[in-house]
């Protein structure tokens, strides 16, 4: 009887030291093997967030519009038949009309370059120089406000205004001039600045240059 008793508290006494090495052993290695897989995810994003990884994050959004201009350009065209520098009397022709346009402005960003320093704990994204991407005439928001005709003088409005390249660069130069450009490399900055924000890469500062500019 005294055999099993002491069987028993033996028993006992082993499967007690074995929970408690149970407990203490989730207890303890159990975290470091969190800390190990923590270690391990570090790592990798470490390596995820290089510079050229970055690089082809950003580069990934393309040909973007990030400005806009819109407009509507009255013209006044006259025409009269001359003798070297002398107009001709009653020959004249003339028309006021009016169009709408659109240009965009916007960054090529497949052709940013970033450089990520980590001993200085910088990221410098530089962009390429924003650019007119596009600039186009709503033909069918042609206006004819004023119209004369001459006999002596017979000339096609239709003529005049399918020569539309000049005016359209005296409006993109009205664009530029007005902050067009200013604009689209404003809002470029703010994409990218929302986009390393999602990143949430600590103790590092970003620097948004763009090609050509002097800092």
């Amino acid at each position: 009887m005294k055999k099993i008793s002491t069987f028993l508290l033996k028993a006992f006494i082993l499967i007690l030291f074995c929970v408690i090495t149970f407990f203490i052993t989730r207890y303890l290695y159990v975290p470091k093997g969190q800390k190990i897989k923590k270690t391990d995810s570090a790592i990798g994003k470490t390596i995820e967030l290089s510079g050229e990884t970055i690089r082809s994050n950003i580069a990934n959004i393309g040909k973007l519009a990030t400005a806009e201009y819109t407009y509507t350009h009255v013209e006044h065209f006259d025409s009269s038949r001359t003798i070297g520098d002398f107009k001709i009397p009653l020959t004249k022709t003339s028309y006021i009309f009016s169009y709408d346009g659109t240009i965009i402005a916007g960054v090529d960003f497949t052709k940013t370059n970033v450089n990520k320093n980590d001993t200085s704990k910088t990221i410098t994204i530089t962009l390429p120089e924003v650019e007119i991407i596009s600039s186009d005439v709503d033909q069918d928001s042609f206006q004819l406000y004023d119209e004369k005709k001459n006999i002596f003088n017979p000339t096609d409005i239709t003529d005049y205004v399918e020569s539309f390249a000049d005016l359209k660069t005296s409006e993109e130069q009205k664009a530029i001039d007005k902050g067009l450009l200013d604009d689209a490399k404003a809002n470029a900055c703010t994409i990218i600045n929302s986009y390393m924000a999602s990143l949430n890469i600590p103790n590092y500062t970003t620097n948004i240059t763009f090609a050509g500019t002097t800092n």
